[in-house]
Parts: structure tokens; sequence; C-alpha cells
């Protein structure tokens, strides 16, 4: 809106310029003319010329007023000609940016559009079939249990969970978790290397800043006020240091994490 406010301003003052300027060309040019007829043909000649032919006086008689209204509202005249003329070009011009500044306004959203590159990465679901639909959000069910199948595969994390410990003795699980923890450990620090959120030992005083990230930090206890807020640091939390999980499987049931093996004999 202030883009086409200034804009209409410009070209308003735009028009008024180029039409002053025309409009004093032809005053001056009219003004010289006038002066020349005048010069070429005075007054007193003309009226000199009457005296030998009454038609010529008829004439005179006729043209002389309109000379005259000529010589009063010339100048007037031409003025608001090209006043009336610079408004109408202004308006025209005004119209023309308003429909160019619409259609600005509207390209940023159409461009926001996904391109064909990028329909396999982000596909409205109005512009996909019902099939593709479904395919979708089997895919993207899937992607909740990408991590378990990842853990499963190269920890075997669902089968320790799976697993009826009662028949075990704790030494007896105290070894199957070693490596179990071990294989699990090796995998998330291969696909997601994960890091403290906050550095420093648990039980340590911690100062929160007022800019603190709602969505890295949890204040719990007596919470109350306004930040910095002084605290004792209870878990130093997790974050993702990078995410390169495997590329998902082909598999059609989205509920599958870790298909069952079979060894043909």
């Amino acid at each position: 809106m202030n883009l086409m406010k200034s804009c209409s301003r410009r070209c308003l003052w735009c028009s008024f310029l180029v039409m002053l300027l025309l409009a004093s060309v032809f005053i001056f040019a009219g003004v010289l003319a006038w002066q020349f007829i005048s010069a070429a043909l005075p007054m007193t000649l003309l009226e000199e010329m009457t005296v030998h032919s009454e038609s010529f006086k008829a004439g005179l008689s006729r043209v002389m007023p309109v000379a005259a209204m000529a010589k009063t509202y010339y100048i007037p005249v031409i003025s608001a000609l090209f006043g009336i003329s610079g408004l109408l070009l202004w308006g025209l011009i005004r119209a023309s940016l308003r429909r160019v500044i619409g259609q600005s306004e509207i390209g940023p959203q159409a461009s926001s559009a996904p391109s064909k590159k990028d329909k396999k990465s982000f596909v409205s679901e109005e512009s996909i079939p019902v099939i593709d639909k479904k395919e979708m959000m089997e895919t993207n069910k899937r992607f909740y249990l990408h991590l378990l199948t990842v853990l499963q595969r190269d920890g075997r994390l669902m089968d320790f969970f799976a697993e009826d410990l009662s028949a075990y003795q704790d030494v007896q699980i105290g070894a199957a978790v070693r490596s179990i923890q071990d294989n699990c450990k090796t995998a998330l620090k291969k696909h997601l290397n994960p890091k403290a959120v906050m550095e420093g030992n648990e039980g340590d005083d911690i100062v929160v800043p007022v800019d603190f990230d709602t969505s890295a930090i949890k204040l719990t206890g007596n919470v109350s006020g306004e930040p910095p807020f002084r605290g004792v640091l209870r878990h130093k939390g997790w974050r993702a240091s990078k995410l390169e999980l495997p590329t998902l499987s082909a598999a059609r049931d989205s509920h599958i994490i870790a298909p069952a093996e079979i060894e043909i004999i």
C-alpha cells in the first residue's frame, strides 16, 4: 500500500510537469503566432482596406470578435486542456501500476508453490490423486518407526524389550544389556551423534538467561516471575548434532519395524 501511494504521487508530479511543459510550449507558440500576424497585418492597414471593400469589411467584422475572444481565453483554455489531459494520463498510469503491483504481491505466493523438481519432496494434497495420498500417509507413518527400525537392525533393541527377563539372573541380564547398549549407542552416534543441551554436571547451579529457548530448556519446580532464573541442573538434555538416518525401506506396510527373517534351506 505504501509503495502504491509513493508511486502514485510520483506519477502525479511527473504528469503535471510534462503537461505544464507542453502547455508552456503551446502558449509560447500561440503568442509568437499572434505577434507575427499582428506585425504582418496591422489593424490600421485592415481598417484602411475596409474602406475600399464592403465584403472585406463584413468579413472583418465577423473575424475580429473571434480573434479578441481567442486572445482573451487562449491561455486559460490551453491550460485547462493540458491539465485535464495530465489527470487522465495520471489515472491511466496509476491503474497500470496498481495492476502490476498487485501481480507482484501475488507472485511470491505463487512462487512458494512446489516446482516440478520439488514435487517429490512436497506435494499438496489437493494436487495428487487418492492413491498417492494413501501412499504419502503410509510413508509419513513409517517415519515415526524409522529410528526404531535402525536400533533394531543394529542393536536388537526391540528383541530386548520383547524378551521376558524374569527367567534370567541379574548377571545374565547385565551381560545382555551391555551388548545391546553398545550396539545401540554406536547406531545413535552414527546417525544422530547426540550431544548435551547444556554443558556441566547434574547438580550444578545454573542461571537461566532472559532470552532462553523454551524448546531447549524446561523449567520445573517453583517457577514464578520473570527470567533470569537461578536453579539446579537436573538433566543436561539431549539434542541431535546431525540427522543422517538411512533411506526408508520400500516396505508397503507402514507398521513394520523390522521384517521377519527366514533362512531358506
